[in-house]
């Protein structure tokens, strides 16, 4: 009885990995749909024992992603440059929860990753200021995202060695590095917001490089968009390819028309 309990599972399992890519997000009903001579509590308890198994990930309330068993935590710290690692392995020894984000995160989905560029550190709210201390102690020029008019008045964004922004949820991070849809929000709103390193076009380069490789969930990048307070951008940056054309000419306008406003 076992064997055929296992069997049965594994099947369920091969069936919906066929029907799902690596990355791409399902809500249960589809999962439900894809199964019709089933229970929905069969399948539902069905996906419940793939997530422990950690075959498949939830990305937000009823929708679940296959997990990318290839992906290695441990793999994407070697791809960081030095100057991340010694971050991570300093800060790693302090009781603040933290994790790496912005481009160290993005293995994989930047063309061009310069030689050195500020590391963008999420640490929660109570431990900015200590985590900023003793990295500043270790040699570092840190600044914390309340520095923001310093990075953008005076100069100061290429002379930074880190960032560090709030962080309140966890969630979306895995051995302290950011999954990527949380490490490319991040890095939108540094840009956006601090004027980092990466160019505009750079930054849509990346954001088209990862629909291409569907290595985004949408449910985790809304989220991740809610808790940095970017969440009306990030959603109108994922709906944009459903706008008519119309609607694109007519946004384009007010666009224009808010610019010769403001100029006035």
């Amino acid at each position: 009885m076992k064997t055929l309990e296992v069997t049965a599972n594994m099947d369920f399992y091969l069936k919906l990995a066929e029907n799902m890519q690596s990355g791409e997000e399902v809500s249960i009903r589809q999962i439900y749909s894809l199964f019709p001579d089933d229970n929905e509590k069969t399948v539902s308890w069905r996906v419940y024992k793939l997530v422990q198994q950690g075959r498949l990930q939830r990305t937000g309330r009823s929708y679940y992603a296959l997990r990318d068993l290839n992906q290695n935590t441990a793999a994407m710290y070697g791809h960081m440059q030095k100057k991340t690692q010694e971050i991570y392995d300093t800060v790693a020894d302090y009781p603040y929860d933290f994790f790496i984000t912005g481009m160290d995160s993005l293995v994989g989905e930047l063309l061009h990753i310069p030689e050195k560029y500020p590391v963008l550190l999420v640490v929660e709210e109570s431990g900015m200021e200590d985590t900023r201390d003793i990295l500043s102690d270790r040699g570092h020029i840190v600044f914390t995202e309340k520095d923001r008019s310093l990075l953008t008045k005076h100069g100061l964004k290429n002379k930074a060695d880190a960032i560090i922004m709030r962080g309140k949820d966890f969630s979306l991070s895995s051995e302290h590095i950011a999954h990527k849809e949380q490490g490319f929000v991040d890095l939108y709103y540094a840009v956006t917001r601090m004027e980092y390193g990466v160019s505009i076009p750079e930054l849509s380069r990346v954001y088209q490089n990862m629909q291409r490789n569907r290595s985004l969930a949408k449910a985790k990048m809304k989220k991740a968009a809610r808790e940095r307070g970017v969440g009306i951008e990030i959603n109108w940056l994922m709906e944009i390819g459903k706008a008519s054309a119309k609607t694109l000419e007519f946004m384009s306008y007010q666009i224009s028309m808010n610019k010769h406003s403001s100029s006035q």
